[in-house]
């Protein structure tokens, strides 16, 4: 007979066996592999859509195509400025004596503006005034000279025609003498030669004293043109002294007139310049050279001021920029502006037209990067521009109305694609 089995109240039968401690971690460790094995496959799978394709800067700007009306036209800023205008600059060199007007003064026509002294040209015009009195001196001696040799002359030549006279008349009763055989041949042969030279002394006397009175005559008329000269050069320091007393040449105002007492000048240099204020007014503005060979007067101009139209482009070119003259059309300036005063306006090139337009940049080239209307990449295209005016790039192929374009700088090495930030 079996006796019965009673319970076991110690536990054993509720015991299994365990993994050692060791086992968990492994699997854990096995789990991260696993799952960074995952995390690699999706990087590498990235890579393959995107191979190589580097990110825009957080920086980089885009822009949307938009169809709109091209206005071909430039955006200056101009100043206002008198139509009749005259430079001030310094006739002659010296110090300033006296300023007698201030920068800004209504001036009339005339108007004393300020004095010079030189002393210089003070001992030039010394000299040069003595130096004419001298010349005038020589040539009142050289005519006295002239007047005394004359004088001396025709003395001379009386006495010569007197002694012709006497050896004609001893020639005369010579010959008669000899007819009645009263004198020999000799003496009558003494006689001829006495009045033969007579008469040759009177005749090289006469023209050695003509020959001699008209070199005198020639060299005191050379001294005649010498004073003249002289005289010329003493009038023009004269002339040029009463320009160290300067005056305006047409009522308006000063502007930029600077000079003070104790400057020192020299012919050229720019004191200022007078303004007709009451002439009119207009607009000079500055554009880039480049747009030189579209500009021609008659352009239309507008402003918030009216209408305005483009009557001179200046020749001069100074630093790349071109000046332009405007004034407004069939009417005056408006009271509310002055000289000296800054004007928005805008310049028409030609008409406005229909087109596809796009902001200008720096990165809106003949290739540009257009984004992809798929995804979040911008790719590499080649698109033909027309005109640039007033911040706006006309679009002539190679894009559509609401494509986005990268207008910011372009990417270093320009890759054929690349990644927005």
């Amino acid at each position: 007979m079996d006796t019965p089995q009673t319970p076991d109240h110690r536990g054993h039968a509720m015991d299994r066996r365990l993994a050692p401690a060791g086992g968990r971690w492994r699997r854990r460790a096995l789990q991260a592999a696993l799952a960074l094995l995952l995390l690699l496959a999706l990087a590498a799978l990235a890579r393959q859509a995107l191979p190589g394709t580097p990110r825009l800067a957080a920086s980089a700007q885009l822009a949307t195509v938009r169809a709109g009306e091209f206005r071909d036209e430039l955006l200056l800023r101009a100043r206002v400025e008198p139509l009749q205008v005259v430079q001030l600059d310094a006739q002659e060199s010296g110090r300033v004596e006296a300023v007698l007007v201030r920068d800004g003064e209504q001036v009339e026509a005339g108007a004393l503006l300020y004095r010079l002294h030189s002393r210089e040209q003070e001992q030039l015009l010394l000299q040069r005034s003595a130096e004419v009195a001298q010349q005038l001196a020589n040539v009142a001696v050289q005519r006295s000279s002239l007047a005394s040799i004359l004088a001396a002359n025709r003395r001379e030549l009386t006495q010569l025609q007197h002694a012709l006279q006497e050896a004609e008349q001893q020639l005369a009763r010579q010959r008669e003498l000899a007819a009645r055989g009263f004198v020999s041949s000799a003496a009558l042969e003494t006689a001829e030669r006495q009045q033969r030279l007579t008469a040759r002394l009177l005749v090289q006397t006469q023209e050695d004293q003509q020959l001699e009175a008209q070199t005198r005559r020639q060299s005191l008329a050379e001294m005649d043109r010498a004073v003249a000269g002289l005289q010329q050069g003493l009038a023009l320091l004269q002339r040029s002294r009463e320009g160290w007393s300067a005056r305006a040449p047409i009522a308006g105002r000063l502007s930029g007139f600077t000079l003070q007492v104790g400057m020192s000048l020299k012919p050229g240099d720019r004191l200022g310049r007078i303004e007709n204020l009451a002439g009119g007014l207009q607009l000079v503005a500055e554009t880039d050279e480049f747009y030189l060979p579209r500009l021609r007067a008659g352009l239309s101009a507008s402003s918030p001021q009216g209408e305005l139209r483009l009557q001179q482009v200046l020749p001069q070119v100074s630093g790349g920029k071109a000046r332009l003259a405007l004034q407004w059309v069939n009417a005056d300036a408006p009271r509310e502006l002055h000289a000296g005063q800054a004007v928005d306006l805008r310049l028409q090139l030609s008409p406005p037209r229909p087109a596809l337009l796009l902001p200008d940049g720096p990165g809106v080239q003949s290739r540009l990067y257009v984004r992809e209307r798929d995804g979040d990449a911008l790719r590499l295209r080649s698109v033909q521009l027309g005109r640039r005016a007033a911040g706006q790039v006309e679009l002539l192929a190679g894009l559509q109305d609401g494509d986005e374009v990268l207008i910011s700088a372009l990417p270093p090495n320009e890759p054929e694609r690349v990644r927005l930030p």
